[in-house]
């Protein structure tokens, strides 16, 4: 049994990603809910609210540990790959109507949600305040801020966040 609920045990103690793991458990359970209904209109809609609200989580997590110089962001960065690979594979078989699809994507989502945000953020959130507590700094301060950037010719410039 599937349970897209978000709970206690799914906080990493950052308080703008926990509010967007909500809002994935959220956004996964209407996807559920409309998936066995059979609502079409409805789990397209749901669906392509996922991709996107999951693609913007993921950015703001890597920029996230880009700025706190994470040593396991290639690690990290490299299961939200794998995340984005499912769904793309995924959304236009379950936009089409295949319900199995449906399922095996519900069932990725489950399983990864659990895991990735368990593990993998919770290691990200403490490596996070620490950084926070040893620079005296704010991530949410930071957020909008430029991060160097190195060019294809080894010169550093910016690129703004946010």
């Amino acid at each position: 049994m599937r349970n897209f609920e978000w709970g206690k045990q799914h906080e990493v103690f950052l308080t703008q990603i926990d509010a967007e793991h909500r809002d994935l458990f959220r956004i996964a359970d209407g996807l559920e809910k409309a998936v066995a209904s059979q609502a079409t209109a409805e789990v397209k809609d749901h669906l392509s609210t996922l991709i996107a609200h999951a693609e913007e989580h993921f950015l703001h997590e890597e920029w996230l540990m880009e700025s706190v110089k994470y040593s396991a962001y290639g690690w990290h960065k490299q299961q939200h790959n794998t995340a984005r690979k499912r769904l793309k594979l995924f959304a236009p078989l379950v936009e089409s109507g295949e319900s199995e699809a449906a399922e095996l994507l519900l069932e990725f989502l489950d399983g990864w949600l659990q895991d990735h945000i368990c593990v993998t953020d919770r290691m990200m959130g403490a490596y996070v305040r620490n950084y926070e507590r040893a620079t005296a700094t704010n991530a949410l301060e930071r957020w909008g801020e430029p991060l160097p950037v190195k060019s294809s010719r080894g010169r550093t410039t910016t690129a703004r966040n946010g």
